[in-house]
């Protein structure tokens, strides 16, 4: 076997397995010390969500801090991410609902600042007062707007039917908004980006694992979902929504909205059934 090599995180982490290893290995830099960690794991897939998580959790600790939001933040309205309320007396929070409705419309690469700033109605210097540069506000954008997409989904999973109808309608819901707003969804998903930017989308699947989680934890415990790893499947079934929404959000012109939410019918069912049915002998 011979030495390799790879990145994730956006070339934050490094993944490498020497030729005398059994196991990837990766590497990351946080607060000008260099650490390193084994994944334990020979898949690359594996080592790459390992790498994730464990990115996550330095960084979290040593910046000590989590994404700062203006004050007043702009309230994302009803059913579709992007749709924003201007907030007139706080420059930042207008300057941030201005760059999620250009979001929504034309996804981050061609949000560019001056529309952005226009469309505040405020000069371009007061946006670099507010943001130390055009990533910083694009960082709040996935923040913010994701940060309401998992409150929607964790509000259902607070609900008081079984298990197993929870977990579907989190799915869909989550899979229907992402349709409905294609896309600020696939913005949030799939969209190339800058490697600050997949930090925080990296955040946004954490987040959305962990209300799974607790789903399937419960349903274990109502004896509706049979006995498994309620992390792992979790972290699958939201790699489930995130892949199965590339494709249908990416297609705008060859699929219509009720095509789609069909799909999403067929993405949340099969969410389902991951987790009810019986384990392998």
């Amino acid at each position: 076997m011979k030495s390799e090599k790879h990145e994730a995180v956006g070339g934050r982490v490094n993944l490498y397995r020497r030729a005398n290893s059994r196991y990837w290995q990766c590497q990351g830099s946080f607060g000008g010390v260099s650490e390193r960690a084994s994944t334990k794991t020979e898949n690359l897939d594996e080592a790459r969500r390992f790498a994730e998580n464990w990115y996550l959790e330095h960084e979290a600790k040593h910046s000590g801090v989590a994404p700062e939001l203006p004050a007043s933040a702009p309230a994302v309205l009803s059913d579709t991410p992007g749709m924003v309320a201007f907030p007139q007396h706080d420059k930042k929070a207008r300057l941030l609902a201005a760059a999620i409705e250009l979001v929504s419309e034309v996804g981050f690469r061609d949000a560019q600042i001056s529309t952005i700033a226009e469309r505040a109605g405020l000069a371009q210097g007061t946006l670099y007062r507010n943001y130390k540069s055009r990533t910083a506000l694009l960082v709040q954008v996935v923040a913010h707007v994701s940060q309401h997409e998992v409150d929607v989904v964790a509000g259902i999973a607070m609900g008081d039917e079984p298990a197993k109808e929870i977990l579907r309608r989190c799915a869909y819901t989550f899979g229907s908004r992402a349709v409905r707003g294609r896309r600020m969804g696939y913005a949030l998903v799939a969209e190339p980006v800058e490697s600050e930017i997949e930090v925080e989308r990296l955040r946004y699947r954490q987040k959305l694992m962990r209300v799974f989680e607790t789903v399937i934890d419960r349903g274990i415990h109502e004896g509706a979902f049979v006995d498994q790893p309620a992390q792992v499947s979790a972290a699958c079934i939201v790699g489930s929504l995130f892949e199965a929404l590339v494709g249908p959000m990416a297609r705008v012109n060859d699929i219509t909205e009720a095509e789609q939410l069909a799909q999403v019918e067929a993405i949340a069912d099969f969410c389902v059934r991951a987790v009810v049915g019986k384990a392998s002998a």
